[in-house]
């Protein structure tokens, strides 16, 4: 039987061993840290574009088991233009362990084309009536980043002197086909889906078509983001 004294030296020993194992803090400046480097790893895959994080609210600093940890950011909008929030998922050793929301204000900035002149539906875009004007496009559904891309093409809709010009706006051809295979990009509570489907109609960015999910058989409406992608929010 043990002494009281060697109890005594044992249980501190146990202290000991567990205190050697202390969490690791994930504190606010850290987490701003990964906020500016996935907003600049996105920017580089976005040329035409700059991230810049305006304002964010983040979260209580939380700890997380020590091992091999890893972070992933996941906008509340895909491409994360727009995007009102980032989920930061944590994984220690490959395991989810903490899934956290930050609140952000995010800016997007570009050279986008701008209507120079009022112009009045079904004219002929030149590059006399448009020009590239540097500002903030992450309210914009499809702006467009080269004038080439509209010379020679009509405007659907009147467009006032400045405003800028959106995808949905000037006649290009479709980039998703009736019948055409899509893959199916479906978001929702900081998870990404995916799923193959049939486009139902034809569809241009930005617009809103039929594609019958190939899995399920079942028909939703997705937008047109892509050649052959789609995504829905769930």
């Amino acid at each position: 039987m043990k002494s009281l004294a060697q109890l005594i030296v044992l249980l501190f020993f146990c202290s000991s061993v567990f205190a050697a194992q202390p969490g690791v803090l994930i504190d606010r400046q850290e987490m701003l840290q990964l906020v500016n480097d996935y907003l600049a790893d996105q920017s580089r895959q976005l040329p035409n574009v700059q991230l810049k994080l305006a304002d964010a609210s983040f979260p209580a600093a939380f700890e997380v088991p020590q091992g091999r940890i890893e972070h992933q950011l996941i906008p509340s909008r895909p491409g994360v233009i727009g995007s009102s929030r980032l989920t930061l998922m944590t994984r220690v050793d490959g395991q989810i362990v903490a899934n956290q929301s930050i609140r952000v204000d995010l800016q997007a900035l570009a050279e986008v084309v701008v209507a120079s002149e009022n112009l009045t539906r079904g004219e002929l875009l030149d590059a006399g009536r448009v020009e590239l004007v540097y500002l903030d496009i992450s309210r914009l559904r499809g702006p467009i980043f080269s004038v080439e891309d509209v010379v020679g093409k009509r405007v659907k809709r009147s467009v006032r002197l400045g405003d800028v010009l959106e995808q949905q706006q000037v006649e290009f051809p479709p980039v998703v086909k009736r019948g055409e295979r899509v893959t199916i990009q479906a978001h929702g509570r900081g998870l990404v889906l995916t799923a193959v489907g049939e486009a139902k109609q034809d569809g241009r960015i930005g617009e809103s078509i039929r594609v019958l999910n190939s899995g399920s058989r079942n028909e939703v409406l997705c937008q047109v983001v892509a050649p052959g992608q789609v995504q829905v929010e769930f």
